[in-house]
């Protein structure tokens, strides 16, 4: 199942990243291939589900230098902007206080607002944000971090 949903991801992503599919249709993800394969056993995944159907994923994986990061997040078109998406952030979030590192592209719109909005959920308007470098071949990556406590 998080394979399937992996794909719908990719693809959601593929115009910014100007990504295309391998020969088989499929798209190559990288970070959900490691998961699968149990390569790094301190990345977690969940699913997202919504009036008891599959609704998305979230993966996540501890930063450098301690903390925890959203490596990928995904909600069906459908369950987008009805409250799902950031239910799902919040509960995944608090099963691990401390700093988190959320990482988007400002390019996907109100991508910006859910971060802030879930941040603010989380702490109040202690998170900050700041823009990471221009990488060559992707869109460049915002990031909002912020300390939750146990």
């Amino acid at each position: 199942m998080l394979g399937n949903l992996g794909q719908l991801y990719r693809h959601d992503l593929s115009e910014a990243y100007g990504h295309l599919p391998n020969d088989d249709g499929t798209f190559n993800d990288r970070p959900l291939d490691r998961f699968l394969a149990g390569v790094d056993p301190q990345r977690h995944a969940w699913l997202i589900t919504a009036a008891g159907r599959t609704a998305g994923f979230v993966m996540t994986t501890p930063t450098e230098g301690g903390g925890m990061s959203i490596a990928s997040f995904f909600v069906v078109r459908a369950l987008r902007r009805t409250g799902v998406g950031r239910a799902a952030a919040v509960q995944i979030i608090s099963l691990f206080p401390g700093r988190w590192r959320i990482g988007f592209q400002r390019y996907n719109p109100g991508v910006e607002a859910f971060w802030s909005q879930v941040a603010t959920q989380v702490v109040g308007d202690t998170w900050e944000i700041c823009d990471g470098p221009t990488p060559e071949t992707r869109p460049p990556d915002t990031f909002i971090t912020f300390t939750t406590s146990g």
